[in-house]
């Protein structure tokens, strides 16, 4: 087969897409299929940054029309939602389209406006109305357009077809994976120096008021211990001012862990706490799990795939900042008990290669699109036009 894999971002392998886009596209190739990607940089947008995401999509549909001229079976084009929709109508005869879905944007909007009071999160009046008609707009057409959707989690699925109305079968799961280097780690016997870990940008849908309150009834409950928060892309001042008195001191703050370091820095650390609203399957826990931390996450996106409470980490109601502190306590005071559940998350994590996920996409292409995904019908005018 031959995919195209394309979302309007930098092409980088240090953001959780761009990695998701290239681990998986490395899979594929793996397995000998052609795959070429799509990036800001190729789709070369000239508008200004709001209303090129209404020119995106149509360079998206250019390019693979391109794509095309120089492939002898029909390309099969895994987009990211908001992309997705000019492809599937205008080659949609030549080309066969997936919207990928990392997050639902829909369902992560909703979300985000209705908890921008919990969360801090300040949505101006502006993105009120830019976000939706630039961006949801263009992804509501994609999930209705694509001849297929991956998502990355059972709460996506069931949003885009009871809400969306897609109808399942047009719908499959797949799992993010890991890189080589955390995959086959043994198990951390030796105790770790640090205790707590929070890996991630230091935003608002992240959770960050939450683990900000859950800290100060650790404080209260007279519990002490060594956090870390590390690829926040915010300056440790700025980070050290918002915390609660008693942790600014002994806190360490790590702005950007560059990808040769990652497995240390998990490694320093007994549990990984991720307090977010909105997530896929964030790779960080799938890293910790594989790095032999205990995940103390939210129960929100794809996180309950692959977390499961009791047996392989604990699972907390998103917004809830008693739930988290509860549940780092216990976590902290039963350390024998908080190692059994990082040994089985360990030992699960293992199945996560890159391979799984592309394994997932090509049966689902194979059982959707069959032997036509191999063919190239005849291009009507409008997809020459395009081509």
């Amino acid at each position: 087969m031959h995919f195209v894999i394309g979302a309007n971002i930098n092409d980088s392998n240090t953001t959780g897409m761009g990695r998701q886009m290239h681990g998986l596209g490395d899979a594929l190739q793996a397995r000998d299929h052609r795959v070429d990607y799509l990036f800001r940089e190729s789709l070369g947008s000239r508008w200004w940054r709001r209303l090129s995401r209404f020119e995106t999509p149509f360079r998206a549909a250019q390019r693979m029309g391109a794509f095309l001229g120089g492939s002898s079976i029909a390309p099969i084009a895994i987009l990211h939602e908001p992309i997705a929709w000019a492809t599937a109508l205008f080659l949609k005869r030549r080309v066969r389209t997936l919207a990928m879905v990392h997050a639902c944007e829909s369902k992560c909007w909703g979300v985000r406006v209705r908890t921008r009071s919990l969360t801090g999160e300040n949505l101006s009046s502006g993105s009120r109305i830019w976000w939706p008609l630039t961006e949801l707009t263009q992804t509501y057409a994609s999930l209705k357009a694509a001849d297929g959707i991956l998502c990355l989690s059972t709460e996506d699925l069931d949003f885009i077809s009871n809400r969306i109305g897609v109808a399942r079968d047009r719908i499959e799961r797949i799992d993010n994976g890991l890189e080589s280097q955390f995959l086959g780690l043994p198990f951390r016997e030796q105790e770790p120096e640090r205790d707590l870990l929070f890996m991630g940008s230091w935003l608002p849908r992240k959770g960050i008021r939450i683990l900000i309150a859950a800290l100060a009834k650790l404080t209260g409950a007279g519990i002490r211990a060594k956090l870390t928060l590390a690829g926040t892309g915010v300056a440790a001042e700025t980070i050290r001012a918002q915390l609660p008195p008693a942790w600014r001191a002994s806190t360490e703050i790590v702005p950007h862990v560059p990808a040769d370091r990652l497995v240390d820095v998990y490694q320093r650390h007994r549990l990984l706490v991720l307090p977010s609203i909105n997530e896929g399957i964030p790779l960080v826990v799938l890293e910790a799990m594989a790095c032999s931390l205990t995940p103390i996450v939210s129960s929100t996106g794809g996180i309950p795939d692959v977390v499961d409470t009791g047996r392989n980490g604990i699972l907390v109601k998103p917004l809830d900042s008693d739930a988290l502190a509860s549940a780092l306590t216990w976590a902290l005071t039963e350390p024998g008990a908080a190692s059994r559940l990082a040994r089985s998350a360990h030992a699960d994590v293992q199945a996560y290669g890159w391979s799984r996920a592309a394994s997932q996409v090509e049966r689902f292409c194979e059982s959707r699109f069959g032997q036509r995904s191999g063919q190239s019908p005849s291009p009507s005018r409008l997809e020459m036009s395009l081509s």
